[in-house]
């Protein structure tokens, strides 16, 4: 079977600098918590949990000792309160979430109603969320989010007449600029400005760019990568949109040989927190079938 790997997978440089700082720690972090998982992967969340490094979900659960911020960043109020509680931080957040949650602070801070497209579950969104002293909407529906603005400017409570749209870093380009048109066609005539600020970082785009032009190239896509990661879902996701037959896979042995009768040429890609050796292995288990 001949495989084909795109141009662009694997780890992007913000995972690389988190992963970095963990390694110069040493084969011993007890004492260590992340803030949330460090990057959405099982395999780099198993290795740390096997030097000691725990997860927390929430800054009270945090025993004592170090509490490192993840690259998907946190709020302010979480890190306030790691600071009362006298836990050492560690600040892991990627430079180009840094930059969306100082555009929302500063956004919100001139009065301007921010939104933030993207899924409101996700630890990115939560903490940019928390820029804007938690009164972001979030939404990835244009045509939800309208009536949801029109109703908190006819609340007194705040006259949201002045909209600005940031994007989590991770989302489909392509599905940002049709919220962007979908919200100029819904948005009524009174709200009279509207700031969009594109914020997808740059190893996104180059990693969507490649797998839709690897599926050009061959007849069945493998993309690696944690399930709970979106941005490996949104490559998967793009790949369909491409028409190919396309499977998302956290560890090798998922891959099942059935899937590639028929084909001649698989492709490969993966998401900005996939190991490389994890990638390699998929492509060895590939190329053998």
């Amino acid at each position: 079977m001949q495989v084909k790997k795109a141009r662009e997978l694997g780890f992007c440089f913000g995972v690389k600098k988190t992963l970095k700082l963990f390694d110069d720690m040493g084969a011993d972090s007890s004492g260590v918590h992340t803030l949330g998982t460090l990057v959405h992967n099982p395999q780099v969340v198993k290795s740390l949990q096997a030097r000691g490094v725990g997860v927390a979900q929430d800054v009270a659960s945090v025993p004592g000792g170090t509490l490192t911020i993840t690259a998907h960043g946190a709020s302010p109020t979480s890190i306030a309160e790691a600071q009362r509680r006298g836990l050492r931080l560690v600040d892991t957040t990627c430079p180009l979430v840094t930059k969306v949650q100082k555009i929302a602070q500063d956004l919100h801070n001139q009065g301007y109603q921010v939104v933030v497209f993207g899924d409101h579950k996700h630890q990115e969104v939560r903490g940019i969320v928390g820029w804007t002293d938690d009164t972001a909407l979030v939404s990835a529906d244009a045509e939800e989010l309208v009536p949801r603005l029109i109703a908190l400017s006819r609340s007194g409570k705040r006259v949201p007449k002045r909209l600005a749209v940031v994007s989590q870093t991770t989302q489909p380009a392509e599905r940002f600029k049709k919220f962007i048109a979908d919200l100029f066609s819904h948005l009524p005539d009174d709200f009279r400005e509207v700031q969009v600020h594109n914020t997808i970082c740059d190893p996104t785009l180059d990693r969507q760019s490649a797998v839709i032009d690897l599926a050009q190239e061959v007849d069945i896509m493998i993309v690696v990568g944690g399930h709970d990661s979106a941005n490996t879902r949104h490559l998967a996701e793009l790949s369909e949109e491409e028409g190919l037959e396309t499977y998302h896979v956290e560890w090798p042995d998922e891959l099942r040989p059935e899937w590639f009768e028929g084909h001649m040429v698989a492709g490969v890609t993966a998401g900005a927190s996939t190991p490389d050796d994890v990638i390699e292995e998929v492509v060895r288990r590939i190329e053998m079938y």
